[in-house]
């Protein structure tokens, strides 16, 4: 074969062979398409819960102020209706109360490990080791008309208010001095609640629970009924007799006054009528009632 002819032969193959490799790749169906993998997130921060928790030491007994407590983040799952929690819980709503047990620094609050004023075993807390406490009759002026509260300290003073003797008032002209008196009983005695009131009148304590209605808080901070104050069980009996034969009047100590925290009683001292005031002279005798069985009779000194 000649060499020209061989040539055009190997030309023709090897475009026919590109010709088929050409078809094939075009007749070749398409590929799937490889799935990139989208970067991974990064986590997200998660935000740390704060708790109530005591700044130091809580005793039963205790008052709690906003002193004692702050907010700290914790990591750990507290039960939300037992811890009080920043955002969903105020501060104010452990003020005032305090705790059944002893609960150590920077540890949660626990709402079933406070006793609130108002709630049954709250006075027994917050009462000394071996003191009573004693609820008196009283009122608004006795009470010093809401300037006393839970917390203060005072003097109890009986202001005796016996009726003159009976048909003095028939004795025109004459001037005697009635027997009224007044004696300090005890000094420094601490004020544990006004009516059921065991917080400060003018502080507002929520608790974790519905309020009532500001019309009946309104009514119990109007009336001043009874006041509770912490005494050794000797002044308990001391004031449960006096209350019968007068008023107990409470005046307020400064709260600027060294007390060791124990009420002391009174230095017998009493005050009569005529050294409080020089209405009545002292020259004037009083009258005697003279008494023959059923009939009273007044007989006048000898200077009338």
């Amino acid at each position: 074969m000649k060499t020209p002819s061989v040539l055009l032969l190997a030309g023709a193959l090897t475009l026919a062979g590109g010709a088929a490799l050409l078809a094939r790749v075009l007749l070749a169906p398409a590929a799937a398409p490889v799935a990139t993998q989208a970067p991974e997130a990064a986590p997200s921060a998660v935000a740390k819960s704060a708790v109530l928790v005591a700044t130091r030491e809580l005793k039963p007994g205790q008052f709690i102020d906003h002193s004692l407590l702050r907010w700290q983040e914790t990591d750990s799952v507290l039960p939300a209706d037992q811890v009080y929690l920043r955002g969903q819980d105020d501060m104010g709503l452990v003020v005032g109360a305090t705790v059944r047990r002893a609960v150590a620094a920077g540890q949660p609050l626990y709402a079933n490990a406070l006793v609130r004023p108002g709630e049954p075993g709250f006075l027994a807390s917050v009462l000394t080791p071996g003191m009573r406490a004693l609820t008196l009759p009283t009122t608004s002026v006795a009470a010093g008309q809401g300037l006393v509260g839970p917390g203060d300290r005072v003097d109890i003073i009986l202001s005796l208010n016996s009726n003159a003797l009976k048909g003095r008032e028939l004795i025109p002209g004459h001037m005697y001095p009635p027997p009224f008196a007044a004696q300090t009983l005890l000094r420094d005695v601490r004020v544990l609640a006004i009516n059921r009131n065991a917080r400060s009148l003018d502080h507002s304590l929520r608790a974790k629970t519905p309020e009532t209605s500001g019309k009946a808080k309104a009514d119990e901070l109007q009336l001043f009924d009874t006041v509770s104050v912490e005494v050794t069980p000797r002044q308990a009996e001391r004031l449960a007799l006096s209350k019968e034969v007068g008023v107990l009047q409470l005046a307020l100590r400064s709260n600027r006054e060294t007390s060791d925290g124990l009420p002391r009683s009174g230095d017998r001292q009493v005050t009569r009528l005529d050294q409080a005031t020089d209405i009545y002279p002292d020259s004037v005798p009083a009258p005697v009632m003279l008494y023959r069985g059923n009939t009273s009779e007044i007989v006048l000194p000898p200077s009338y």
